[in-house]
Parts: structure tokens; sequence; C-alpha cells
């Protein structure tokens, strides 16, 4: 959105970055019709190999039923199972099938390139200040 200045405002910067950054993940050949969400539970997810349903609304700052529904989507897809916890059955942890352990791991790598496409127009300075300025961003 641009302001009465004619200037887009920070927010509307980091969202136009954020979707850059999406469909350059999808024009880079990602194209396993992924929202963000279902991209970050495979983020979560994918370093641990499984996770509570709480942990997931946890992290994706939602809702309990809200990552429920995005779950249930990904299970339809085949890239989640839900596996009960052998210790305690009332407990149930969700984890990445086979598939979506290749695709984590073929995100990452996507992912990393198209990020290194995007950040290689900033010079040195620049890049190192804009992830200084992250580091801060997200720590407080």
């Amino acid at each position: 959105m641009i302001n009465k200045h004619g200037k887009s405002s920070l927010g509307d910067l980091i969202l136009i970055l954020r979707r850059k950054i999406m469909e350059s993940l999808k024009a880079a050949g990602f194209e396993h019709d992924l929202t963000f969400s279902q991209v970050e539970v495979l983020h979560f997810i994918g370093p641990k190999g499984k996770e509570t349903m709480k942990s997931i609304a946890d992290f994706l700052k939602i809702t309990p039923p809200s990552a429920t529904e995005i779950v249930a989507d990904m299970e339809k897809k085949g890239l989640i199972k839900r596996q009960s916890d052998k210790k305690d059955r009332r407990v149930v942890f969700i984890v990445l099938s086979p598939l979506a352990k290749k695709l984590f791991v073929s995100l990452c790598k996507r992912k990393e390139l198209v990020l290194k496409k995007i950040f290689s127009k900033l010079n040195k300075k620049d890049h190192e200040n804009f992830e200084r300025i992250i580091k801060i961003l997200i720590t407080t």
C-alpha cells in the first residue's frame, strides 16, 4: 500500500519481500501446492522429526483449531501422519511422512539458493546490516 507521500510502509515492504521469496521458491521448481503456513510447519517439524499440535499452534501463533485445519490439509496431501505417544496415549505427535522429509530437504536447498539470489543485490555491508537488524527484531 502506498501512503500519501508515494511510499510503501515498512509493514507492506516486509509482506512484499515475503511474497517475493515464496514466488521465487515456486519459480525455482518448488511447486507442491503448499501454503506459507504449511511450509512453516515443515520447517518447524523437520529438524526434530515430531511435534504436538499445541506446539505447532504456538509456533505459528494461531489457535489450536486453526493449526488442526492446516495439519488436516497436510495429512490429506500425504505430508504428515499422526502418531500416538507410546508412553501416554493421550499425546499425539505430528510427524513428517517420507514424502514430506524429501520435500523438507528440497525446500531447504531451494530456499538457500533463492535467498542468495535475492540478497545478492545487497553489497556486503548492507547484507551484514540487514542480517543484524533482522536478528534484533526477532529477539525482542
